[in-house]
Order: structure tokens, then C-alpha cells, then sequence
């Protein structure tokens, strides 16, 4: 007879995220996942198959919960500057509401880039259909501004700004913030 699983899996895979969000795949040991998720060896293998498997999980979560609904209102149809300079105020928000430890996590997608040699052409996929989605919708708050090529150009510029913030709130996440605030003044600006 099978055991049923005496866990939550969706705060199991929260858990994992954290972890993995905090110390990268690379150094997310069995262990830091096991005393995170109080599951044991045998049961995080069962149930996720491999550390790459709960990785998986953890970056959909994420993507999932945190990364895409921030993307919404620029994907909406009729977005414009104002959703565009929203989204980078509240990056800056959410960097300065969060306690040190967690505002230095940074971007886990940006994180994941930075292993893709530990990590494999699955993870590499991932992290560019991220930045593609970024990218996108970008682009998509943009319409109402210029060419088709200007609005090309400016969102190349700005996902690469926005990268390069996500990157800078690793190192310095006030800077990071006032960072994100300056972007939304400039877009607000246009």
C-alpha cells in the first residue's frame, strides 16, 4: 500500500524556492533544502526525483508567484508609460520593504542565469523565455510611444536596465531601489 504524503507540497516547493532564491542552485545543499522543507532524503527524491526536480518546481513557483503577476498590467492591452514607470516603482517598493537578507536575494531568474553552466539547456530555455516575457511586455506598455523600431530599441534598453537592477540589488539594494525610482521618473517624463 502507498504511504500519502504527509506534507504540503506547495509550501514544501515555497520552501525549496527560498533557498534556492538565497543561495543559488549551486550551493543549496541537500541538507539547507532538508532542514527548509523537513522532508527527508528518501522523501524529497520521492516525491521530486532529484534536486534538479524540486529546482524546477521552486523556479515555477516563482515565476508563477511572484515574476509574472508583476508583468500584468504591462501585458494588458491599452498599457502604456504609466503601467511601464508602475512596474519599475514597484521593483523599488518591494526591494525597500524587504528585510536585507531577502532584498539581496535578487531575481531569481537572474541568479539561475548566473549557473547555467551548473544547471542544463532546460534551465538555459527558462531563463530566456523569462527575459523574452520581460521583454515583451515592455514593449507591449510601449505601443502608444513612437515607431515600432524606437519602441524596439527602448524596450532592448530598458530589459537590459532592468537586469542590470535586478543584478545591482544583489550588491546594493537601496541603490537598486533608487535605481528603479529614477526609471520611473525618466518613463514618467516621456
Amino acid at each position: 500500500m502507498a504511504r500519502t504524503r504527509e506534507f504540503d507540497d506547495e509550501t514544501v516547493v515555497r520552501a525549496a524556492r527560498d533557498v534556492f532564491w538565497e543561495h543559488g542552485y549551486g550551493a543549496a545543499s541537500l541538507a539547507l533544502l532538508q532542514a527548509a522543507t523537513g522532508l527527508s532524503k528518501s522523501s524529497m527524491y520521492e516525491t521530486y526525483g532529484s534536486k534538479r526536480g524540486l529546482f524546477e518546481r521552486a523556479a515555477q513557483s516563482y515565476l508563477r508567484e511572484i515574476a509574472e503577476p508583476m508583468l500584468i498590467a504591462m501585458e494588458a492591452d491599452g498599457s502604456g508609460k504609466q503601467e511601464l514607470a508602475d512596474y519599475f516603482l514597484t521593483l523599488a517598493a518591494t526591494i525597500r520593504a524587504s528585510p536585507p537578507h531577502a532584498a539581496k536575494r535578487g531575481c531569481l531568474m537572474i541568479n539561475t542565469a548566473m549557473e547555467l553552466d551548473d544547471l542544463d539547456a532546460q534551465a538555459t530555455q527558462m531563463v530566456h523565455s523569462w527575459r523574452h516575457r520581460v521583454r515583451e511586455a515592455i514593449f507591449q506598455s510601449l505601443k502608444p510611444i513612437g515607431s515600432v523600431r524606437d519602441r524596439a530599441a527602448t524596450a532592448d534598453l530598458l530589459t537590459a536596465s532592468h537586469i542590470g537592477l535586478l543584478v545591482t540589488a544583489r550588491i546594493d539594494p537601496p541603490e537598486a531601489a533608487t535605481f528603479a525610482e529614477a526609471l520611473a521618473a525618466d518613463i514618467r517624463s516621456w
